[in-house]
């Protein structure tokens, strides 16, 4: 039942009962389903009404009801949907992935406020932050929860990152989330992560290949890397994209005369290392016997030599786990949450120096995938949901443009001058007025 409204009470009390009566309208339609929605995805998948209510762990009359519209999905249920038909929240609500707010997420994980105060009380850091159903609902309201040290930007920090391990979704995607929920607070600051030691496993593991093992392995590293950095380019430009599967198996050789068929890149990288017989023989064996990479042996047609035997090798997640703690090479990570790249922040700079005239709709690369609302970089994760394609203000009808949302314009306010401190070389003169 809505909350009463005391007409003889002052003007703010009046306005903050209809605020919480308005969040609680929002809440209630963030979980209702768009006409045929579930019914849809149900038969596209095959299942009959019966087979979908056991797998939810419902009844049938349950499924009528929200098939029906008669009855709101909960909050565990509806986390339990998206896994059950392997869709996103949009494919039955309608809400486009960019515009989550912090119980969009919650519900996304199939959690009501009790379970997921219940689960973030045993997270570690947990400690005097007494999480409760009652907190967790009064954070997504956006209203001040009691207890909690709201000065303190470290401590909001701390919360973000629970959240985010809870809900099970990046860092990001919760800093987008809570300034939507929480618009008019600041930010909260995420805690610094440390730089992972390499382990002592590693490093032994290392120790125990001959010298001639070590070349090989670091060669093959180097190459993985190389292509990897290729791949990353190309997803960048908008190229298309090679399954990982094709493009991590890389050619260490061919069963030919090197006059006839010449050296492979990694063959290349040996010979440049000291190794001038680079062949497929005991060394990558030895490598591969320690799961240290992957051999692949199969057979090319090469012009004018027909078909020859061919070595493949790939990396292993722990050969690429030791040859980083033995070279000194660690991971290459982005800027920190939920700051962009470069390349993304450079997109939202030109969107944002565009203004009212907007940006040419064919925008190119992928990167409106990562930053457009209703779109997704991975079809999971939602983007950042800090630009949209929609026709110009006042114009009914002719081409879309892109243009700032208000998470957008939020976000460049936030965080200007740290990327101005990141990227000094980007021309934003002029972009925090624009974004104001």
């Amino acid at each position: 039942m809505s909350e009463p409204i005391n007409v003889s009470a002052p003007k703010s009390a009046v306005r903050a009962v209809a605020v919480n009566c308005s969040l609680r309208f929002a809440s209630d339609m963030a979980q209702s389903l768009r006409p045929q929605a579930l019914e849809h995805q149900r038969l596209f998948r095959d299942m009959s009404l019966e087979e979908l209510a056991e797998a939810v762990g419902v009844t049938p009359r349950a499924v009528r009801h929200w098939e029906a519209g008669t009855r709101a999905v909960g909050d565990r249920a509806f986390g339990r949907l998206l896994k059950v038909l392997q869709c996103g929240a949009q494919d039955l609500t309608g809400r486009d992935p960019g515009t989550e707010s912090l119980a969009d997420l919650r519900r996304d994980a199939g959690m009501s406020c009790e379970e997921a105060a219940s689960v973030l009380r045993h997270k570690r850091g947990a400690r005097g932050l007494n999480f409760s159903a009652e907190k967790v609902r009064d954070l997504e309201r956006g209203r001040r929860v009691r207890g909690w040290t709201w000065g303190s930007a470290e401590t909001l920090g701390r919360v973000a990152r629970m959240l985010a391990q809870v809900y099970r979704v990046p860092d990001r995607v919760v800093m987008d989330a809570w300034r939507r929920s929480r618009p008019e607070e600041p930010l909260p600051l995420l805690p610094v992560r440390r730089a992972r030691q390499p382990s002592g496993e590693s490093l032994a593991a290392w120790s125990s290949l001959n010298d001639r093992q070590r070349t090989y392995l670091a060669c093959i590293f180097q190459q993985d890397q190389e292509v990897e950095e290729e791949q990353r380019h190309a997803r960048y430009v908008g190229a298309e994209q090679r399954p990982a599967a094709e493009w991590r198996r890389m050619t260490l050789a061919l069963s030919a005369s090197s006059d006839a068929v010449g050296y492979t890149r990694i063959q290349e990288r040996l010979r440049e290392a000291g190794v001038h017989d680079p062949g497929a023989g005991s060394s990558v064996a030895a490598l591969e016997r320690r799961g240290l990479i992957v051999v692949y042996r199969d057979r090319v047609y090469v012009d004018g030599l027909g078909d020859l035997p061919r070595t493949r090798v790939e990396m292993s997640r722990h050969g690429r786990v030791v040859a980083r703690a033995a070279l000194g090479v660690s991971r290459e990570v982005g800027p920190p949450a939920p700051l962009l790249s470069l390349w993304l922040w450079k997109i939202v700079v030109r969107v944002a120096h565009a203004g009212t005239q907007g940006v040419d709709g064919s925008l190119a690369g992928r990167g409106p995938h990562y930053l457009a609302v209703g779109q997704s970089p991975d079809g999971r994760t939602p983007s950042r949901g800090f630009i949209v394609l929609r026709l110009p203000d006042g114009v009914t009808h002719g081409p879309y443009r892109w243009f700032l949302t208000d998470s957008g314009r939020r976000h460049i306010a936030d965080f200007l001058d740290t990327y101005r401190g990141l990227y000094p070389s980007l021309d934003t003169q002029g972009v925090g007025e624009i974004s104001g």
